[in-house]
């Protein structure tokens, strides 16, 4: 229990869902257009890697989506071992396959879709820009699938597209004759509010025991999860 409590990462508090209460965020952005290859400060990056210890099995990080070299070196470095699984790409494949219907959405083929990994074989997943690229039926189904490969006390890290990004698909709309209707607004980025946004992740999220939601550069949100450390009562 002393190595489980070691690994919780420093600060993240623990909630019960639903109904939890939000956990304070910083109230400025940081730099809006953020330009590539320019570096920023990640705070929940920092904490995720600082609670890891490579003594504690499994001492596995899993990379879901594109990744680069520079973050396979970095865990490798630092004692890991790493694995990389493009899940954007398989499920991008598999939606141009299937016509998405209500039977493809169903209960029973979300169960089927599944991280070929068995359980709790991670300390930690890296999701960027993963999760959020996804029909939400599939990121929330991926993001329990994140939870099940977990080790306890085991970390996620996810990059969130922000509702600042998002083209806005409200339009307005008039009728022509029986046969047309015109478009009468233009395409504009909309705004949501944050706790819009917030409750969207949460909800994403249900299943991991602590959660925090933090803004990043780019018009995307950083996101840490934190499954549930063993108790006597989950053993």
């Amino acid at each position: 229990m002393q190595d489980q409590d070691r690994r919780a990462a420093p600060g993240l508090r623990r909630e019960s869902y639903p109904g939890a209460t939000e956990l304070p965020r910083p109230t400025s952005r940081l730099e809006e257009n953020l330009l590539p290859n320019r570096s920023y400060p990640s705070n929940l990056m920092w904490r995720m890697s600082g609670a890891l210890d490579p003594a504690n099995p499994p001492a596995r990080v899993l990379l879901l989506g594109p990744t680069s070299n520079a973050s396979i070196r970095f865990w490798g470095e630092n004692g890991f071992d790493v694995t990389c699984f493009d899940l954007f790409a398989r499920e991008a494949r598999r939606i141009g396959e299937v016509e998405v219907s209500p039977l493809t959405l169903s209960n029973d083929a979300l169960r089927e879709r599944r991280l070929p990994y068995e359980d709790c074989a991670f300390s930690a997943i890296c999701a960027w820009n993963v999760l959020s690229s996804l029909p939400f039926v599939l990121a929330q189904r991926y993001a329990r699938e994140c939870h099940r490969v977990l080790a306890p006390s085991g970390l996620l890290h996810a990059v969130y597209l922000d509702a600042e990004g998002r083209l806005d698909t409200r339009r307005h709309y008039e009728i022509v004759d029986r046969q047309q209707l015109r478009v009468t607004s233009a395409a504009v980025v909309r705004r949501l509010p944050d706790s819009w946004i917030d409750a969207e992740i949460r909800l994403m999220l249900s299943r991991f025991a602590a959660c925090e939601i933090q803004p990043a550069p780019a018009h995307t949100r950083e996101v840490l999860g934190q499954r549930a450390p063993v108790t006597p009562s989950t053993r």
